[in-house]
């Protein structure tokens, strides 16, 4: 029978009379299976996603045999004419390789979402308690689950799980803050990494975030250069027609001048 999302399992039949088989228990337990679930779910989103970020950050640009970084330049349409499309897929991938080197924010939240999963003082030893531990490889740390203390814990502790990760300032509270602040798509300001790059779960942060107003910004020097450029040499070609034009008149007057001298 199922009440306002309470399953209860009739066990065995009762007749109502005092002098039947005793009286009437309840007993409760917890739906283990979902909640393991859902918390192994998010532990593989979580380790996924922080070891992207990780990744983002720390991986250099690429670095010939020699040790030096290679420079790759953007491709113009006449590289891509002499190139397959395998070679072209190459190049982009070593050219993009490290271009978020040393980038503060994607470092900033690494730690943060690090903090948010290796609490300190009770709520960290909760954790730890019912088997969700950290672990270090090549300055990676991931979350790992024991799922036996886990199960065991929410038998004998189910309404201590459930506060370590929903209450005001639990885990899962925890984690959504800084994904807040970092990946915000709505409201103003929106997270850290929106305003920055922008994101196409926000469209109009596409053309409208500091990195695109960097770009329109060098745009508008270069177009400001090339018009210079352009006046330069609207100016040094001028110059150079009127100097023809005074060596041809030279060469002119030299030649009458030589005639009218040897003609004396």
């Amino acid at each position: 029978v199922d009440i306002d999302g309470l399953t209860i399992n009739m066990k065995a039949e009762f007749d109502g009379t005092t002098d039947g088989d005793g009286p009437v228990t309840f007993k409760s337990s917890t739906d283990s299976d979902k909640i393991v679930d859902a918390i192994k779910s998010m532990i593989t989103d979580y380790n996924e996603m922080i070891s992207e970020i990780k990744s983002a950050y720390s991986t250099m640009p690429y670095q010939k045999s020699s040790g030096a970084f290679a420079n790759y330049e953007p491709l113009t349409d006449d590289d891509r004419n002499g190139m397959s499309e395998s070679a072209i897929e190459a190049y982009e991938k070593k050219a993009k390789q490290g271009i978020l080197f040393g980038d503060r924010d994607l470092s900033n939240l690494y730690n943060k979402l690090r903090d948010a999963l290796a609490p300190l003082g009770t709520d960290g030893a909760y954790l730890r308690g019912m088997g969700i531990t950290t672990s270090y490889s090549d300055g990676l740390q991931t979350i790992s689950l024991d799922e036996d203390k886990l199960r065991a814990m929410l038998e004998s502790e189910p309404d201590t799980v459930m506060e370590v990760f929903t209450k005001s300032d639990g885990v899962m509270q925890n984690l959504k803050n800084q994904l807040d602040y970092y990946g915000r798509t709505t409201g103003d300001p929106k997270g850290v990494l929106i305003e920055k790059a922008g994101s196409p779960l926000s469209p109009l942060s596409i053309m409208n975030n500091q990195w695109q107003q960097q770009i329109d910004n060098l745009n508008t020097q270069i177009e400001k250069w090339q018009d210079k450029m352009s006046s330069q040499v609207d100016r040094y070609t001028q110059q150079f027609s009127r100097l023809e034009q005074l060596i041809q008149q030279m060469n002119s007057q030299s030649s009458t001048l030589s005639g009218l001298m040897g003609g004396g």
